[in-house]
């Protein structure tokens, strides 16, 4: 039974041309380290990942019914069960062929093919060959989700099931989940997607998503599900028009978007295509150079949504603003945006996550 397999970009040495495997010239597998610097197997010339150019590949998507280009990657590695024990293989022949023979078979269900949304994040793998929907996925993992999906729609459980396969899918299905060498360690480690980013790495992961499914924490799952079919209201409305009435809230908790920081409606775009809802970004409260939208325009719309939050909190009551960001002049815009909705800043105090994102600790 395969658990994984480990994919590895393909680049093209500039001193004799010829096809570089990056799994096999820059990963350390004696010392766990991936090499900032590593021999051509070819021509022996130092190489650094900067140097080289990517190889490509031409297949016909039909999907899209039209020829596409992309980035080559090969498969390198595959770890697989027999019982209980856990074992690591080259790829063979057999391997290689049952994977020729999924990507030449039609998919038979529904899957989503939409051109990725414009904007810096939902577009950074457009030079890559990745420009819609279905890219972000081996062609395996893309029919297990769309088989699922196919079988649940008529099944009481629907919307729950749907929940369940949302829930690992965007974390671990697509190419974005990744294997990375810690430090100290001779192994790789398995890791999902780098949350906030849509990046993909040289060394993209390819899991068994039947397995992964099944054994996700489900008690969890299960407790969340017990939680929202309580007496909770749960709305998808645009926070500058909450439609509640005046004086009505206790108190308020809000985790808004920091400039910059994140563009939420990019990186929700591959999930929400799967449940054909996607979010309407004219309101979104962001810096955004696509959406025309810069510190001006980010004040105003979070002066609006405080302005709201004002209007339905009673007399006297407080709001919480969770704020994140290194810039001076984005902390500046929710200042004043506070002042002008009304509030008095009465405590600014720090909150220690213990465990920093990837976008706090690298910006």
């Amino acid at each position: 039974k395969i658990n994984y397999t480990v994919w590895s970009d393909v680049f093209v040495c500039p001193h004799c041309s010829k096809e570089i495997i990056f799994w096999e010239a820059a990963v350390n597998k004696e010392e766990g380290e991936v090499l900032d610097d590593f021999p051509c197997h070819h021509c022996n010339a130092q190489l650094t990942k900067r140097k080289m150019d990517r190889a490509w590949i031409t297949k016909f998507d039909s999907a899209l019914n039209d020829t596409i280009r992309q980035t080559k990657q090969v498969p390198v590695l595959i770890n697989y069960s027999v019982g209980n024990k856990r074992y690591e293989k080259k790829p063979d022949e057999q391997d290689l062929a049952l994977i020729e023979k999924i990507e030449n078979t039609e998919i038979p269900y529904w899957f989503p093919n939409d051109r990725m949304i414009e904007g810096g994040e939902s577009r950074r793998n457009d030079p890559a060959g990745i420009t819609h929907i279905h890219h972000f996925y081996k062609k395996r993992s893309l029919w297990i989700l769309s088989s699922l999906r196919k079988k649940i729609i008529n099944n009481k459980y629907s919307n729950q099931l749907s929940f369940l396969i949302s829930s690992y899918d965007l974390t671990h299905s697509t190419l974005m989940t990744r294997i990375i060498f810690k430090t100290g360690g001779k192994k790789p480690v398995l890791t999902g997607y780098q949350s906030g980013t849509l990046y993909i790495s040289s060394l993209p992961v390819e899991k068994n998503l039947i397995c992964g499914i099944h054994n996700q924490k489900l008690s969890i799952i299960k407790d969340s599900l017990e939680s929202v079919t309580q007496i909770n209201p749960i709305s998808t409305l645009s926070a500058d028009s909450i439609g509640l009435n005046n004086n009505s809230y206790d108190y308020i908790f809000i985790d808004p978007p920091f400039g910059a920081n994140l563009n939420y409606s990019e990186l929700n775009f591959l999930w929400e295509s799967w449940l054909k809802v996607w979010t309407n970004n004219k309101q979104e409260a962001i810096e955004n150079s696509v959406q025309g939208k810069g510190a001006t325009e980010y004040r105003k719309l979070m002066t609006d949504s405080f302005k709201e939050a004002y209007r339905v909190l009673k007399p006297g009551r407080w709001m919480t603003v969770e704020f994140s960001n290194t810039k001076a002049s984005v902390w500046n815009s929710i200042q004043t945006a506070l002042t002008e909705a009304g509030f008095i800043a009465a405590n600014v105090s720090a909150l220690d996550k213990k465990q920093g994102s990837f976008k706090a600790v690298t910006t």
